[in-house]
């Protein structure tokens, strides 16, 4: 007898089983979409927007050859004009109306910059100048070879020059007279790698061979093409070491608000500030020391004591520096970065806004040009670069013309851009059909289950049908709901049964007309228990077979009972027979008459005759002797 509860617990415990798992499907995407909706985007630095265009402005065909540094000029009557400084030719790139349609270039180079302006790597405007324009003074990264004409003799440092066009690399041109245009040079500083103006004909000045800060304050200029140093003064502050990087400037700017001065420390991956008003610095005179290359010079002393510190650090390779209002802008050589900070109101610690990618081979020099847009010279391409923010009203970073949801912020891009991305798996809510799974966005036959495979969550197994399967596998057909797919259901028309696991086609599932008395055994039995081993193929399992090997019997013979039945009554009768004899004698010899005679034993059973055939088959004598009548009755 198979208990017939069986059946309704199975029914039961599925149930449970499909109402968790949905339970723990439906968990997940609440709290991923918990998760999305506490995100917090990114505030947008102004120069890079939420997305930028790189617009090339200028090329090698304007005569850019290994451009280092960039500016505009500071004069308000030449605005747009772009001046770029390039090393391989020890020129400069003038750029007119930079960026419009109007725009014009020419290059200048004077005759004696092989050494004034050799291997030039940085340069910044100073004060204005009622016969020069604005005056700027350049850096050089050199020794002093006059372009590999000579041996390094170290008289370099940084050099002195007019902005005005009538007089930059047009006066003192000729061979064996005044030396060319520049209007003054001071000399303490080989392999100059950058400088930012102070104040007047003052500049700091980035020393790449003994790396060291330095000061120079050029006082009065000696008019173009002079000689008179007599009024210079160079201060070296030898505490500030930043780290040269041989091609790679380390560009510098003065915050002239408080003082403050920005160094790209190239060298060393970071960015140092420098209180240049610190009042409490100790001068040492060093006239005469071994790194003094001009004999009349007004002062050359060292500065100690000086507050500074490190403003950034981890960066790769910075070079170009620029600052607008409180924010300061760093480009990284190494990788093509551009980091934009926020600076605190001492100047003297920042906050990372944004680092973005350009597209820049090599960027050094960066400028913060008209319309606060960002401008950067990249020296392996020969480019100068403009930086402009592109449209985008809903701060997604894809501009509104491709943005298909453009007034709605989205991070979609595989079947929409900018649309709603609730999961960030790049499809939109609205082509998910599964918005809150990044694993999974499609599902072909809309069966609930996604058509990506494991490990993608839930996988539909049978992508290209509808299918309400769940157990073996997920979305294939299921005609009788059980959970298990009709491909690997034994029984797919009964929902109480869906497996044979050992194959003899009874279900290892109990309670049922075709339930498995032995699941883990393939077997054959019918009579007494269904599937389990049978092995003379009687129908009896073996185990309830008491002849197993034998086809032709399975219950085991009464015949030695019955024997032993017969003998104990035999002999009981026997016994009685001979206690009568005994008490029969006994009254004869007392003069008693005798008693009447017993009966006569009972005849014994005698076996009926043999079939003509002989026995039946598996019979024996004994079962014959017993038995063998009703045989014969029968079968008559």
């Amino acid at each position: 007898m198979r208990p017939s509860d069986v059946r309704g617990t199975l029914c039961v415990v599925t149930i449970l089983l499909m109402l968790i798992s949905s339970t723990m499907l439906a968990l997940v995407p609440v709290t991923e979409a918990e998760a999305r909706s506490n995100h917090s985007g990114t505030t947008n630095v102004e120069q890079f927007g939420s997305g930028f265009d790189e617009t090339i402005i200028a090329d090698a065909g304007d005569s850019l050859n290994v451009p280092r540094d960039l500016e505009f000029h500071p004069n308000p009557s030449r605005a747009g004009e772009l001046w770029v400084i390039n090393r391989a030719t020890d020129s400069m790139t003038i750029i007119f109306d930079a960026g419009e349609a109007s725009q014009s270039t020419m290059n200048r180079k004077d005759r004696y910059g092989n050494h004034f302006m050799e291997e030039v790597s940085a340069f910044a405007f100073g004060q204005d100048h009622s016969e020069f324009d604005y005056i700027f003074a350049s850096a050089q990264e050199t020794r002093n070879t006059y372009n590999g004409q000579q041996p390094p003799n170290n008289f370099m440092g940084p050099a002195l020059w007019p902005s005005s066009l009538s007089h930059f690399a047009m006066e003192n041109q000729q061979p064996g007279g005044r030396l060319g245009s520049h209007l003054d040079m001071l000399h303490e500083s080989p392999n100059g790698m950058g400088i930012a103006h102070d104040s007047d004909n003052a500049y700091w000045y980035n020393d790449g061979y003994y790396g060291e800060l330095v000061y120079y304050d050029f006082h009065d200029d000696h008019n173009t093409g002079g000689e008179d140093h007599d009024d210079g003064v160079v201060r070296r502050y030898t505490e500030i070491t930043p780290t040269r990087r041989a091609g790679v400037p380390g560009h510098m700017v003065l915050d002239k608000a408080n003082g403050i001065l920005y160094i790209a420390d190239t060298g060393a991956g970071r960015v140092l500030w420098v209180n240049t008003d610190d009042p409490t610095t100790t001068t040492t005179d060093i006239m005469g020391s071994s790194t003094q290359k001009d004999s009349e010079l007004a002062e050359y002393s060292e500065i100690t004591d000086v507050e500074w510190g490190v403003l950034v650090s981890s960066l790769s390779s910075p070079s170009g520096i620029a600052l607008r209002d409180d924010t300061l802008f760093v480009s990284q050589n190494g990788n093509g970065k551009i980091s934009a900070y926020e600076l605190a109101n001492d100047g003297k610690s920042a906050t990372h806004m944004q680092t973005v990618d350009t597209n820049a081979n090599s960027i050094m020099g960066l400028e913060v040009g008209p319309g606060d847009k960002l401008w950067y010279a990249d020296s392996g391409l020969n480019r100068v670069i403009r930086i402009a923010p592109f449209p985008d009203a809903d701060i997604d970073g894809i501009r509104d013309s491709l943005d298909d949801c453009p007034m709605t912020y989205g991070t979609s891009t595989e079947d929409r851009l900018g649309c709603p991305d609730t999961d960030d798996d790049g499809w939109s809510d609205d082509g998910d059909a599964f918005a809150f799974d990044i694993t999974q966005w499609a599902d072909g036959d809309s069966d609930g289950y996604g058509d990506n495979p494991a490990p993608a969550n839930a996988p539909d197994g049978c992508p290209d049908v509808w299918g309400n399967s769940t157990l073996d596998s997920l979305g294939c057909l299921d005609g009788d709901g059980d959970g298990w797919s009709e491909a690997s259901d034994p029984y797919p028309n009964d929902k109480l049964l869906w497996s044979d696991d050992d194959g003899d086609g009874y279900a290892d599932q109990s309670g049922t007309d075709l339930s498995d008395d032995c699941p883990g055994v393939a077997g054959a039995s019918i009579e007494d228990r269904l599937g389990c081993i049978d092995t003379d193929g009687d129908g009896w399992s073996d185990e309830a077979d008491y002849y197993p090997a034998d086809a032709e019997r399975h219950v085991k013979s009464n015949l030695p009972m019955i024997v032993l039945i017969a003998a104990i009554v035999a002999g009981t009768a026997t016994l009685l027979i001979l206690r009568r004899r005994s008490r029969r004698t006994a009254s004869h010899a007392l003069g008693q008459p005798p008693s009447a005679p017993p009966p006569a034993p009972a005849a014994v059973q005698q076996a009926p005759p043999r079939p003509a055939g002989g026995l039946p088959p598996g019979w024996t004598e004994e079962q014959w002797e017993y038995y063998g009548q009703e045989w014969l009755d029968d079968d008559n």
